[in-house]
């Protein structure tokens, strides 16, 4: 199934994600036309990774929690504040993982078929084979 009809122009087909988040798919919801990156990806599913990153990276409770849109209960939530140097750690951090995220595609192939994938490589000065 996948992740999200595809809009057609000038027809307004966009209906509010229902349950869990996921839009209803019924026989007349034309299907996206791209595949996802990995079969059975979905959006939560990267929600997944971006909290494990968090916690690799040793962020706070309370910020995690209003990065992912949650509540933190209890009295943590009420004497739990967010600083700027929190924030900067945050960005900090998933800068890290975005370089060595890149620099792992670039050990696979230094160049890609998506444009601004290949654009980001050769930046990194990449001279190989698209992939």
């Amino acid at each position: 199934m996948p992740p999200w009809p595809a809009a057609t122009p000038g027809l307004p087909t966009y209906t509010p994600p229902a349950g869990r988040g996921r839009p209803r798919i019924t026989e007349s919801t034309f299907p996206a036309t791209w595949l996802p990156v990995l079969p059975g990806l979905t959006p939560h599913g990267l929600r997944h990774g971006h909290q494990t990153w968090m916690d690799e990276a040793g962020i706070s409770c309370v910020l995690q929690s209003e990065r992912m849109g949650h509540e933190v209960p209890g009295m943590r939530g009420v004497y739990s504040h967010i600083s700027e140097r929190m924030r900067k750690g945050l960005i900090g951090a998933l800068e890290e993982f975005w370089e060595d995220s890149l620099e792992e595609r670039a050990r696979l192939a230094q160049l890609s078929a998506v444009s601004v994938l290949d654009g980001l490589l050769r930046d990194r000065g990449g001279s190989g084979r698209a992939v």
